[in-house]
């Protein structure tokens, strides 16, 4: 009998132990933690996963072929070097931002880049913008979200709600563990905080004024969206964010803080990229535009 009350008392201790230990870090990393608690390197992991999901599914995300379509991804690849060479840019060593894949479907304007700087762009979005500034501007914003590590703080605290306890449970087991099974379903839920949407804003016109593109290239395509009447329909990877007009008046007030080139240079180079790209389908492209829903969330877009 003495034997089972000391084990009992051990048991209990043990899981007091745990819980004294494993809820103050389930509310810090569920509720207030707004910094990554893990190397950058985790970001380059949890990105290469994702770039493996990617590539097996070849209906959500139809890549552009990079052999048949050299000078395209030579120009967004140059677009991206002159971006994340800014003194701004932290992880241009580790993080995999010349890993660029552009997505062939014409209906959807969007782009994105995965935790560790893999960069995906549709060719609705490059169809759409008029001007090289412009995607600069949502490159640099997509750039912002890897740079400043949104996507590591949103899974650690749908993890810290959700995991954290069964991670401290079962011991010496590495966080790689429970992201096999289940961090690659999260993530590609996620979306991203307001104040996120709005730093990544701002960080993409401070990686712009060490540029030639116009730093404030980010407000060009909600300035297309709302003289198009189509702001309404605001993709999903903006939906987060305050309204088109808000948005523009936001960049253009960090442009002018920076004082910064604003004015955008030759687009003949542009106007010829686009006509490299294979020619879009006219099915319901156009009533279809906004749909997003091929997109991860979080990322790893504007």
């Amino acid at each position: 009998m003495g034997l089972f009350k000391w084990t009992f008392k051990l048991i209990r201790k043990i899981i007091l132990l745990v819980i004294g230990i494993g809820l103050p870090i389930f509310i810090y990393f569920g509720f207030i933690a707004d910094k990554p608690v893990f190397d950058p390197e985790f970001d380059v992991e949890i990105g290469r996963q994702s770039v493996s999901a990617i590539s097996q599914d070849t209906i959500s995300y139809p890549i552009l072929p990079r052999d048949e379509h050299p000078e395209v991804y030579a120009y967004i690849n140059k677009m991206v070097k002159e971006i994340t060479t800014s003194p701004e840019i932290q992880y241009e060593a580790l993080f995999k931002y010349d890993s660029i894949q552009i997505i062939h479907q014409d209906d959807v304007l969007n782009a994105f880049c995965t935790p560790g700087g893999y960069i995906y762009v549709y060719t609705g979005l490059m169809q759409y913008l008029d001007r090289a500034d412009d995607l600069a501007g949502v490159l640099g914003h997509e750039i912002a979200h890897a740079e400043l590590r949104h996507s590591a703080v949103r899974l650690q605290k749908e993890f810290g709600r959700e995991k954290i306890l069964d991670f401290l449970l079962v011991q010496g087991v590495g966080l790689s563990a429970l992201i096999k099974a289940s961090i690659l379903k999260e993530m590609l839920s996620l979306d991203y905080s307001r104040d996120q949407e709005a730093a990544a804003d701002e960080y993409s016109v401070r990686y712009l004024k060490d540029t030639d593109y116009a730093c404030n290239g980010a407000a060009g395509f909600f300035e297309k969206l709302v003289a198009a009447d189509e702001d309404v329909n605001i993709p999903e990877f903006l939906s987060d964010h305050p309204d088109s007009k808000s948005r523009i008046l936001d960049i253009n007030k960090t442009a002018e803080a920076y004082q910064c080139n604003v004015v955008s240079g030759s687009q003949e180079e542009w106007v010829y990229l686009k006509s490299l790209l294979p020619e879009p389908k006219k099915s319901n492209a156009e009533s279809n535009r906004m749909d997003t829903k091929s997109k991860p969330s979080n990322d790893e877009s504007t």
